[in-house]
């Protein structure tokens, strides 16, 4: 097995062991660690409060929080407006506005420069961006399109766990109703579409796809995505 697949299988493992914050945050440093990155960082607007978990230097992440920073952080602000996981660094996102250009100077105190961010949707305007972050100073790493696609389901998985665990107050994703997205993944694979035929009709990645019909299934207690499909038309949660 593939370093890069241990180390995403090793988070996942972590993820389905960890039942409090203290374990989600150790879950996340590890995998930031071995993909080359210093830090991690995860930002939740499911809740009237932001909900931050990372592993920054305490006073920055005190400081983002007490400031506000989130308002015209432009990596939330690009997370916004993209479904896909990218590359940033000081130079690659417009700065124009002052409050902007000070929002780096001060990140660069404290050794944070360059980073890749995965932005997550939700249903009913939810949103939530995880983030690595690393302070290289020079120009940005380009990262392969595999360890991005990796970021991009750790992201994913992260969203879910901590969802599921901080937000709903469960023990075990397993036990999280189907979001929205799964039921589409689910409705569109009793049709007979296939993951990459789903991905283009919802316009997201196959990876992703794969990752909502993988969670519906282990929701659902079904051993095969067939058989989450004839549950959840059992359930009466998608249309048979």
């Amino acid at each position: 097995m593939a370093r890069l697949e241990l180390t995403f299988m090793d988070f996942i493992d972590a993820l389905e062991t960890a039942h409090d914050e203290a374990g989600l945050k150790s879950a996340a440093e590890r995998l930031a660690a071995r993909l080359g990155y210093r830090w991690f960082a995860y930002l939740g607007f499911s809740e009237p409060a932001l909900k931050v978990l990372s592993s920054y230097p305490s006073s920055w992440a005190q400081q983002y929080v007490e400031r506000r920073y989130e308002v015209i952080d432009p990596i939330v602000q690009t997370a916004r407006s993209t479904q896909r996981s990218f590359q940033w660094d000081r130079r690659t996102l417009r700065t124009a506005l002052a409050s902007q250009q000070r929002f780096f100077a001060e990140a660069a105190k404290f050794g944070i420069h360059s980073g890749a961010t995965v932005p997550i949707r939700g249903g009913f305007g939810r949103f939530a961006a995880f983030t690595l972050a690393g302070n290289r100073d020079a120009s940005l790493e380009v990262r392969s399109t595999e360890v991005m696609d990796t970021l991009q389901l750790a992201g994913l998985y992260y969203h879910a766990h901590v969802y599921a665990k901080l937000q709903l107050g469960l023990t075990r994703l397993a036990d999280a109703p189907l979001t929205q997205r799964e039921r589409q993944c689910l409705s569109w694979a009793a049709r007979g579409k296939k993951m990459p035929e789903t991905a283009k009709v919802l316009g997201i990645t196959t990876r992703t796809v794969v990752f909502h019909l993988e969670n519906a299934r282990s929701k659902l207690g079904a051993s095969t995505v067939a058989q989450a499909v004839a549950e959840a038309a059992h359930r009466g949660l998608i249309s048979s």
